[in-house]
């Protein structure tokens, strides 16, 4: 568990966010029934990340205790009506949840045909933020509307970074984003989902990021935060970026 700024703690190994002044743990871009869906289009996973997504849920629950766990979107992967896999685990996950803190969802480009299930429980479904208290919380499809926030906080473009090791063996780690944008605090949250395919932040063109703020942003003026097995290593990208021209 590490500060990254005032308020704000990464927690576990770099999966959650914990805003202490709302005594909210985030978490983004779960993706629930990924194998269902890449089924359709041949290939065939077993359906084995669920279980491994709930029991990490429930692990980074435990560690901290929060009053309220807030999703930043994509809790269900497919884009149109929720299939036979996403209705049962989604179903139990928000069971188990509710057992253990208050749950709220922002709505993300994933969760169409998510809100008959979140009814069913009684769940919020904000859409497109949540502001409270100086943040602003929301998925990362759209851009940032305009808040008085001193703090955005959005998810959607699963950032991970590109290190070679001394062989030139290309590793990926899972990270978060920070740095300043319109005036404000920008953190980018990782997904949560361990088969969710993420953006190299350190290498990928600017025109190919998914976030409309991002892809505006000076991302050589931002860090990138690896957190794993309690250690946290902060990268500055500006070192880590292709020059440019």
């Amino acid at each position: 568990m590490s500060r990254i700024a005032r308020g704000l703690k990464l927690i576990g190994d770099t999966e959650a966010l914990m805003i202490e002044e709302l005594d909210t743990l985030l978490i983004a871009d779960l993706h629930i029934g990924y194998e269902q869906a890449l089924e359709k289009s041949g290939v065939f996973l077993p359906r084995s990340q669920y279980p491994k997504l709930k029991r990490r849920i429930l692990e980074l629950l435990e560690d901290v205790k929060p009053r309220r766990l807030l999703i930043a979107g994509d809790v269900k992967h497919e884009f149109g009506e929720a299939t036979a896999q996403e209705w049962l685990e989604t179903l139990d996950l928000l069971d188990t949840l509710l057992e253990r803190a208050k749950l709220t969802v922002v709505r993300g480009n994933h969760d169409n045909y998510l809100i008959p299930i979140l009814k069913r429980k009684g769940i919020p479904l904000l859409d497109p933020v949540l502001a409270e208290e100086g943040y602003l919380i929301a998925h990362g499809h759209k851009p940032i509307p305009e808040s008085r926030a001193d703090v955005a906080i959005i998810a959607h473009e699963h950032p991970v970074l590109a290190l070679r090791d001394e062989v030139g063996v290309k590793q990926r780690y899972r990270c978060l984003l920070k740095g300043r944008y319109e005036g404000r605090l920008l953190i980018v949250l990782p997904a949560l989902s361990p088969l969710a395919s993420g953006t190299e932040v350190n290498t990928t063109p600017r025109e190919s990021f998914l976030s409309p703020d991002l892809a505006k942003a000076e991302l050589r003026e931002f860090e990138a935060i690896v957190q794993l097995s309690g250690k946290s290593y902060t990268f500055p990208l500006s070192a880590l970026m292709p020059r440019e021209p």
